[in-house]
């Protein structure tokens, strides 16, 4: 017997809820109220100390009409109380976000106050970008990663058959939601690069970026993915030359500090390290795709021949996707 769930088989019983921010915060909370463990061990990493468990509150998707619904609010009496906000991907709750959450906190009677962002970013990248503080209450970030490692520390303590159990399914969801885990994703993020100079004045061009430099680089968020793919496509010169896997990246604020011959930059941009070039077995045109689309493919779709343009690619993806 096999269960699959569009067509792909869930790797944890939470997974069947999807694998966007609510099916994290939602895995998050069952499994807190299912292992004192693990729940000992997020409240520590959120309030940097051990602290009391035994009559904490879980609560998911709390509503408060002046701030609407909040992902997880942990909560013991007078003593603690915490507001996590998770994202899919590099995101960031936004500071407008933090301040509609903080009211319930200063309202409340608990003495430790956190408001506590939760995403792939790693803390470094989350410094960048959220205050320590907002008006009182410290803020605070986790990744994926570090919620998933906790997890793992968690089932090293366990004792009990169903508490070990849920652990197990909660850190198989998450690793979905650690990037370069996502082995399994066979999506290409096709993308268009041009011949015009990286520095004005300068020979080196974007296309070199990929062939010499084996790199990609690009924004994070701000209409570009906030989660790596596993492949990127590059199209120029009137077609699709190669398709590369992204075996590592990492985030840049400059990318010149990277590589001197990159430009200046002030944004946070991600940058890949490539792997080799993997060939379309046929002439791949770009279609009807405008001229600096971006758009996603399922891998075979670009590399098989099958297809003769990104565009007919890209619609077959999205008709099996639809299925």
């Amino acid at each position: 017997m096999a269960l699959t769930i569009h067509g792909a088989k869930p790797e944890s019983v939470f997974r069947l809820y999807g694998a966007d921010e609510n099916s994290g915060s939602f895995a998050l909370g069952w499994t807190l109220e299912q292992s004192p463990c693990y729940l000992r061990r997020v409240v520590a990493a959120i309030f940097g100390k051990p602290l009391a468990i035994d009559d904490a509150v879980i609560a998911l998707q709390k509503y408060n009409e002046a701030g609407g619904y909040t992902d997880v609010e942990i909560r013991f009496a007078n003593v603690y109380h915490a507001i996590l906000e998770a994202k899919r991907g590099w995101d960031l709750p936004g500071i407008e976000q933090l301040q509609r959450y903080h009211p319930r906190l200063i309202d409340g009677s608990a003495k430790l106050k956190r408001l506590v962002s939760v995403s792939m970013a790693d803390k470094a990248y989350a410094a960048r970008h959220l205050p320590a503080s907002l008006d009182g209450v410290q803020v605070v970030h986790l990744a994926w990663a570090d919620l998933k490692r906790l997890a793992e520390q968690a089932l090293k303590e366990a004792s009990r058959f169903e508490e070990k159990l849920w652990l197990r399914q909660l850190m198989q969801h998450f690793q979905e939601f650690i990037t370069m885990d996502r082995q399994t994703d066979n999506n290409v993020f096709v993308v268009s690069l041009t011949r015009r100079p990286l520095v004005e004045g300068r020979p080196r061009i974007y296309v070199d970026v990929v062939e010499q430099d084996c790199c990609y680089f690009h924004l994070v968020g701000k209409h570009w993915p906030v989660e790596p793919p596993n492949y990127v496509g590059f199209r120029y010169d009137g077609k699709l030359q190669s398709v590369h896997h992204v075996e590592s990246f990492t985030v840049v604020e400059n990318l010149a500090k990277y590589n001197r011959l990159w430009p200046v930059t002030e944004l946070d941009h991600f940058v890949y390290r490539l792997g080799p070039p993997m060939l379309p077995a046929r002439e791949v045109k770009p279609g009807k795709v405008f001229r600096n689309a971006r758009v996603w493919c399922a891998i075979d779709t670009l590399l098989s021949g099958a297809f003769a343009t990104v565009s007919d690619a890209r619609d077959e993806t999205k008709r099996r996707l639809a299925e």
